[in-house]
């Protein structure tokens, strides 16, 4: 029995040890360049896209990035997808460890921390991104998925919707309501009171969330700022991708319009979410009979400018 728990606490205490030291002496050991290039051309190879990576620095609990630049999609040269300063990831080794599947060559546990003191690309900025997490049941389809994860964004200024929701999924998602109620005010028949979006500068961004045997569950996705604010809950099946979010938006009364206060449901797939707009579309329906019973020639001009 002794022997047994001496074996036992070697693999758990000894085994991760050694693999923590040969990593350092391979980091400490390997000059920084050498190392640096080869770790950009495996990312780049996999992300398809050109990867400028800086300093790297390795703790015990964790690892540090001082920049990193990628490019867009196929770019050798030019053309900059983001770039990112203080870059910093960290892990729970013992979570690793235990959630490490030889046969399978993956991890089923993860317990960490990530954050970017700044990024930027040609759609958004943003300062003091973090996530924190803990989550159990890891596979390729995340549907045992269990756990809890956490984000926080401090300022930040979002340009372009529609580019952005082009390149990013998740920006899709998050944005979709914003987008189908921008193409609704276009026609100039029916004022919503949306702000110009174009350039949305941001105050601060929150999330949390929970998963349960790959449910996850938005309980809080909220956007603050002052032209308007987006708070988001639902629930999204992680292994179809099928989803069902309720999104409000609200924006306080300018010069030019009302306040706006408009509650959305969101369904279909993350691949193809849907926007549920009726009692919008009902409103807008009036909006334009009685519009054009008024001024004919004038609806006619906004639809015409619209398509």
């Amino acid at each position: 029995m002794k022997r047994f728990l001496k074996w036992f606490l070697a693999i758990l205490v000894f085994v991760p040890v050694v693999l923590f030291i040969v990593l350092w002496a391979i980091l400490e050991l390997t000059p920084q360049e050498k190392l640096r290039t080869v770790a950009a051309q495996e990312l780049g190879r996999r992300m398809y896209r050109r990867v400028e990576i800086g300093p790297i620095h390795l703790g015990l609990r964790g690892l540090s990035m001082e920049t990193l630049r990628l490019s867009e999609v196929g770019s050798q040269i030019s053309g900059t997808f983001m770039t990112a300063k203080g870059i910093r990831l960290g892990w729970d080794l013992a979570s690793l460890w235990s959630g490490l599947n030889v046969k399978k060559k993956m991890i089923t546990r993860s317990s960490g921390h990530f954050h970017i003191d700044e990024f930027h690309n040609p759609h958004y900025s943003a300062n003091d991104f973090s996530m924190q997490w803990v989550l159990t049941d890891i596979d390729p389809t995340g549907s045992h998925l269990n756990g809890w994860a956490t984000l926080e964004q401090g300022p930040g200024l979002l340009q372009n919707i529609d580019q952005l929701m082009a390149t990013s999924a998740s920006a899709k998602i998050a944005l979709t309501p914003v987008m189908a109620l921008m193409n609704l005010q276009r026609l100039g028949v029916l004022n919503l009171g949306l702000p110009d979006l174009k350039h949305w500068p941001i105050q601060a961004i929150h999330g949390k969330y929970s998963f349960t045997n790959g449910k996850m569950t938005i309980n809080a996705f909220t956007i603050q700022s002052a032209p308007m604010t987006m708070a988001t809950t639902g629930t999204v099946e992680l292994a179809n991708g099928s989803l069902l979010l309720d999104v409000q938006l609200h924006a306080p009364a300018t010069s030019g319009s009302g306040a706006l206060d408009v509650k959305l449901r969101i369904s279909g797939t993350l691949a193809r979410p849907k926007v549920d707009m009726d009692s919008l579309k009902k409103k807008a329906f009036r909006a334009t009979i009685t519009k054009l019973l008024e001024d004919p020639q004038g609806v006619k001009k906004d639809i015409d400018q619209t398509f």
